[in-house]
């Protein structure tokens, strides 16, 4: 996970510099319990999360985590969290913060499905960018979406995150892509975020 942060802020500079837009890297903090943040409480059914406040991201590390080494996985969750980051140096999280403020329930459950699920996307778009040093074969990920799409609302039963085959949908367009330009989630329809 430490290896794919280095990478990750290496990949997010340049594209920052790209946009002249200033950089920071994130801290990156590992935790065997879910610890409270300035952010509030780790989210109970969340494997990490990331805290704009003091820009960190926060990884759990458990039994079932070591258990299963799957490296594709790790990846991408790692570049999900990150994603975060980026969302909140660029903008899109305050734009998102100021419109939840204003929208009721289901606007606030939808603002947060296009924010998590652009963090998939681009997720996705910098594992295929590093595929060369972290082979992510076809076959790998393509076992990687097909069980996001079974199972990837499963934690989320607010369905703040979207369904299963919404995130499998951004995951693929990201992977496909290879760039966060493939990512855009604030633009498309509703169902394309359900």
């Amino acid at each position: 996970m430490t290896r794919v942060t280095r990478c990750l802020n290496i990949a997010w500079k340049a594209q920052f510099g790209k946009a002249k837009l200033a950089f920071g890297q994130p801290r990156l903090r590992f935790s065997t319990s879910k610890v409270n943040t300035p952010c509030g409480r780790w989210p109970s059914s969340a494997g990490g999360m990331y805290c704009s406040a003091n820009r960190t991201i926060y990884i759990g590390v458990t039994r079932q985590v070591l258990k299963n080494p799957y490296a594709a996985n790790h990846a991408q969750f790692m570049a999900h969290e990150y994603a975060h980051h980026v969302q909140h140096l660029a903008g899109i999280m305050k734009y998102y913060v100021n419109s939840t403020w204003r929208a009721g329930t289901a606007g606030k459950l939808a603002f947060s499905r296009r924010l998590e699920l652009q963090a998939d996307c681009m997720g996705a778009a910098f594992l295929r960018q590093i595929s060369g040093s972290l082979p992510v074969e076809q076959e790998q990920w393509d076992g990687m979406v097909r069980w996001v799409h079974a199972n990837g609302h499963k934690n989320w039963p607010k369905n703040d995150h979207g369904k299963g085959s919404s995130q499998a949908y951004w995951m693929d367009r990201g992977f496909d892509a290879g760039a966060p330009s493939a990512c855009n989630t604030w633009s498309v329809p509703a169902n394309r975020v359900a």
